[in-house]
């Protein structure tokens, strides 16, 4: 298998997990991410594959490169805008667990 078919299995399957919690998440703060950490991913995936610390075998690259790494990589940054969002939300689902924005509650004495 191919880290490109690997890469697409894989956020399909976060896509269709997710995407019932994240449908209620505003679209814009989610794009302005993916931008930034595909930026982010691109410069120091490119500076870590040409210095030689990655490797990847030429049989399971699709072969496209951005310059040096391959697009392939960027599956990693795209799962984080789909994964980080939704697990935030559920965890602030659970009984006990605030959000660090949220304030207090002035009645809990163990707050």
């Amino acid at each position: 298998m191919t880290y490109v078919i690997l890469s697409a299995v894989v956020l399909a399957l976060l896509v269709v997990a997710c995407l019932p919690v994240l449908r209620r998440v505003a679209l814009g703060p989610l794009v302005w991410t993916l931008v930034v950490l595909v930026v982010l991913t691109v410069v120091f995936d490119n500076v870590i594959v040409g210095l030689g610390i990655v490797g990847y075998d030429e049989d399971l690259i699709w072969g496209v490169r951005m310059p040096i790494a391959p697009v392939e990589d960027l599956a990693y940054a795209i799962g984080a805008v789909i994964v980080v969002p939704t697990l935030w939300i559920l965890a602030a689902r659970i009984p006990g667990v605030r959000r660090s924005h949220q304030s207090p509650d002035p009645k809990r004495a163990d707050a």
